[in-house]
């Protein structure tokens, strides 16, 4: 029992670079799934997919944008 806490005592450093982003993926991916297919009235194969491909790529689209936005904002305002 106590061996299983431990991950939740002592968490991974992930840092701040541009390829921690990489590790928010497979959660998007999770998201994108788990939103899709509680909003589909339907769920078939190939539809199913291609708007899990749609709501993931527009997630990331999303916080790429967000993040060249903070970026240009602080830049301006910082210095």
């Amino acid at each position: 029992m106590v061996c299983c806490l431990a991950g939740f005592m002592a968490p991974v450093h992930i840092g701040t670079t541009p390829l921690a982003f990489l590790l928010a993926l497979p959660l998007i991916a999770v998201i994108a799934v788990v939103y899709k297919a509680t909003k589909l009235e339907e769920i078939k194969f190939g539809p199913f997919v291609w708007q899990v491909f749609l709501l993931f790529c527009s997630i990331v689209v999303f916080m790429v944008l967000t993040a060249i936005a903070l970026f240009v904002f602080i830049k301006l305002t910082i210095g």
